[in-house]
């Protein structure tokens, strides 16, 4: 760890960054169940209440270089203080919107405002942890935060049916609320600038931002992440359509039925975990590409086979859902390890890239018939060779090549 850092500092900024992260996840996922329902209550097509879950993850991600940006500069704590507080005024619009134009503004905003968690959760950790404790505390990190796309439905599933699709976003709301306070009063202020490192000026921050975009190795990093996470996001954001409108499971029980998925991506989380103690970063990354490559042959094979229905799903995306996981934590590690003087932008440009990708998964993914895994094999299948050219090309060979040369 930091040693410029106290040790009830660097307590308060790993509880409040794995807090964000888990609220981040939280606001993606929560109100899912309610989709199919809001277009009866908005009197609108499914496509257009589909295109809020777009909106959100392109405000989601484009916001990421803004807020990096914004840490750089100011620190951590207001940026912070400021998304959550534009979320929270996202989060009270949507929830009392009375048709589609508010409640697509409503999440916007809340897009945009939770974009800040990410950059500026992942800029106060690799402040304060080296490049193996980062990979550890963000593995802690994603382990808790894989449960929210099975637990945050779930939740918004009851409350839908129980009270109503505005008491979500109200709940929502609490919570955020609860969080701005406690981070007011206990989050510290990682990135340390005195007279001798000055915050970095406008043109600084755009030349941080232009180097890492030409490094073929954050690039490496970077797509792997997306293509493994993106995924896992288009499918979950795909569930209710899958599951409630194509196959007609209550809304307050379809999310047990990505319960599977999560635990198979934990499964992937804790064995990284293990194997980091012997091996490199870039053997891992690689070792849980290879698994999405395999388990996209294996779909293949089954719809070959005219194998379909749940359980195949389920089975399929369980196993690419394990390829994830194996892969998190080694390339937000690998990613952010080489940059940590530049935090900020880095972690801005990882996370934009995730929720870029995301956007396209989940659109993609919703418009699914799964009456059939031709389509789903298609969708694990591109997805997994994307990955594993960006992995062979950017960060294996140069690994190896390193390796030789010692």
């Amino acid at each position: 760890m930091n040693n410029k850092f106290t040790e009830h500092q660097q307590k308060w900024a790993f509880r409040l960054a794995f807090a964000v992260i888990i609220l981040s996840w939280m606001s993606i996922k929560i109100s899912m169940p309610a989709l199919p329902k809001l277009s009866e209550v908005f009197h609108s097509t499914t496509a257009g209440v589909q295109l809020s879950v777009t909106v959100f993850f392109i405000f989601f991600a484009l916001s990421q270089p803004i807020w990096g940006g914004i840490a750089q500069k100011i620190g951590c704590r207001p940026t912070l203080l400021i998304g959550i507080l534009v979320s929270i005024a996202g989060s009270l619009i949507a929830m009392l919107a009375f048709d589609l134009p508010t409640y697509i503004i409503g999440r916007t905003l809340e897009g945009l405002g939770m974009g800040s968690a990410s950059p500026v959760a992942r800029t106060i950790l690799t402040d304060v942890f080296d490049r193996k404790n980062l990979a550890r505390s963000m593995g802690t990190i994603s382990g808790a935060a894989s449960t929210m796309p099975a637990l945050a439905p779930i939740v918004g599933g009851y409350l839908l049916t129980w009270i109503d699709w505005r008491a979500i976003f109200g709940f929502f709301l609490i919570l955020s609320v609860l969080y701005l306070l406690l981070a007011f009063r206990d989050l510290p202020e990682t990135r340390l600038y005195s007279d001798k490192n000055p915050p970095p000026t406008t043109s600084q921050l755009l030349g941080y931002y232009l180097s890492i975009l030409k490094n073929t190795s954050f690039w490496g990093y970077a797509l792997c992440y997306a293509v493994m996470t993106g995924g896992i996001i288009g499918y979950y954001s795909a569930a209710p359509y899958w599951y409630v409108s194509q196959l007609g499971i209550a809304a307050n029980h379809y999310a047990f039925l990505t319960v599977p998925t999560v635990a198979l991506y934990i499964l992937g989380l804790l064995i990284n975990r293990m194997l980091l103690k012997k091996y490199d970063l870039e053997k891992l990354i690689f070792l849980g590409i290879l698994s999405a490559v395999l388990t996209a042959i294996i779909t293949l094979g089954l719809a070959v086979m005219n194998v379909s229905g749940l359980i195949a799903i389920i089975v399929s995306l369980s196993l690419f859902g394990f390829s994830a996981g194996l892969v998190m934590p080694a390339v937000n590690a690998g990613a952010m390890g080489d940059f940590k003087n530049v935090a900020g932008p880095a972690s801005a440009l990882l996370v934009m890239t995730v929720f870029g990708v995301s956007s396209i998964t989940a659109t993609w993914a919703m418009r699914i018939k799964i009456d059939t895994l031709w389509p789903i094999a298609l969708y694990l299948g591109v997805l997994s060779l994307i990955g594993l050219f960006a992995n062979f090309f950017w960060v294996w060979l140069p690994y190896k090549n390193n390796a030789g040369k010692k």
